[in-house]
């Protein structure tokens, strides 16, 4: 029988996953540039990896401080522990991540290797292709990452501290999910239906105080549907509150 979910793990696990998708996604570009500079014929540096490394590290690590670890995979049971049990896509995307990490410690120490030690030919081209090899398969396990992550926010469509994070960073998030955000949404919301994400995210950032990330969640709403009366509304909220914010702060430094 598994343990009641902690509050620091419920409390958390919205956050721990906006940083998961975050960090994700920086691993990603990260690795999409240095592919782009081997294409090119320039070498991938150590140090490139070594940070790779340490992102996709942060990102297992912090996956397992939500999630209850799976201890044998054949028989799907998972550890006794004070933790969600993850989904299917969960479980996928936490897979994926430990692999590409593995990965990563390997070609990164084979590029250590081929820096400072491959005076031997035969070494030389050894290392080559087992870095070769190990980094195709990087390439394909960033590709399938980024497909469970699309099937795994179907899950998170509720979450709106996920979601926030799309629209606030709605161009990069397009450039690296390599799909138009709007058409993300649909599919999450229903086409009729999707403008509701900005609406709900606007009024979460005003109820939380951040009434410059609700203006532009609100801001790309209205300029998707400027007839849009609930973005409308909450942008008078967000404008009149700004106003009498300025107004209270000029009359105090003014006492």
């Amino acid at each position: 029988m598994s343990r009641e979910i902690s509050p620091f793990v419920r409390a958390n696990k919205p956050w721990l996953i906006r940083k998961a998708l975050s960090s994700y996604f920086r691993a990603s570009n990260a690795f999409s540039n240095m592919d782009r500079e081997r294409s090119d014929g320039r070498p991938v540096r150590f140090e490139s990896l070594k940070n790779l490394s340490e992102i996709l590290f942060e990102i297992k690590e912090d996956m397992y401080l939500i999630f209850r670890r799976l201890v044998d995979p054949k028989k799907r049971i998972f550890e006794d522990a004070s933790k969600h049990t993850p989904s299917q896509f969960e479980t996928e995307f936490i897979n994926n991540v430990g692999l590409l990490f593995h990965k990563t410690m390997i070609v990164r120490e084979l590029e250590y290797v081929m820096e400072h030690y491959t005076e031997d030919d035969e070494e030389l081209i050894t290392a080559e292709n087992d870095f070769n090899i190990h980094w195709l398969r990087m390439k394909v396990l960033f590709n399938n990452g980024i497909e469970i992550i699309k099937r795994m926010l179907e899950q998170y469509k509720d979450n709106l501290v996920v979601i926030s994070y799309l629209l606030e960073n709605d161009r990069y998030v397009e450039e690296v999910l390599k799909e138009n955000l709007q058409d993300l949404l649909s599919r999450l919301y229903g086409e009729d239906n999707y403008q509701h994400a900005y609406i709900d995210v606007g009024n979460y950032c005003i109820k939380s105080g951040w009434n410059d990330k609700a203006k532009k969640i609100l801001s790309d709403a209205l300029s998707l549907d400027p007839e849009n009366d609930c973005a409308r509304q909450l942008m008078k909220t967000v404008n009149n509150d700004n106003y009498s914010a300025t107004k209270a702060r000029v009359a105090k430094e003014h006492k």
